[in-house]
């Protein structure tokens, strides 16, 4: 079994005790009539059973040589305004490489754009497709020719001029046609032409 546990000596000197705060439920005005709250908050923070004049300590309510440590702390005007404008050249720098960059993108895609119609635009003046859609449809129109040589079907998806010879039934209304309606029309393409020819 355990010893009974002994009952603490009383002490010959009263026990410091700090006042921080009120007792529970009572009023604090009666206790400390004349302290504020603020007041009350700095003997909490700073007590003044801490002055020491030689102790670095930074929560005592006084130190020696606190303004030569507020300098040290506190920058000058001149400091202050070469920190500022360091920031300010750094940004403006930031802001150039940026710009640099902006500049650079926006030029390669102008130029992507400018490739992309020329490969891509429809039929001009120039009587001639985009490259791009002009080399899909004469390789189309090679393997069909080849195809026919021989005798056999092409292989692979059908091009636009197969499903187009194939769908066309003959001696009826051209498929190019517009589909009649009620509402206004936009006309007659004359100028319109069967792809591959």
């Amino acid at each position: 079994m355990s010893a009974p546990l002994r009952p603490l000596a009383t002490l010959s000197r009263p026990l410091l005790r700090r006042a921080y705060a009120a007792p529970a439920g009572g009023n604090p005005n009666l206790v400390h009539p004349s302290d504020s709250r603020s007041d009350m908050l700095k003997q909490m923070l700073y007590p003044p059973d801490s002055y020491a004049p030689t102790s670095s300590s930074p929560t005592g309510a006084y130190h020696p040589d606190h303004l030569e440590r507020l300098r040290t702390v506190i920058p000058s005007a001149e400091a202050y305004e070469t920190i500022e404008r360091a920031w300010q050249l750094y940004q403006r720098e930031q802001r150039e490489e940026r710009k640099v960059q902006l500049k650079a993108k926006y030029e390669s895609m102008v130029e992507a754009c400018d490739e992309l119609e020329r490969i891509t635009r429809p039929e001009g003046e120039d009587a001639k497709g985009g490259l791009y859609h002009r080399q899909v449809y004469d390789l189309a129109v090679a393997q069909l020719t080849q195809a026919k040589r021989r005798g056999e079907q092409p292989k692979g998806k059908k091009t636009a001029e197969q499903k187009w010879l194939e769908t066309r039934v003959e001696g009826l209304v051209p498929r190019e046609s517009w589909v009649p309606v009620e509402s206004r029309g936009k006309g007659w393409n004359y100028d319109w032409q069967r792809p591959g020819k």
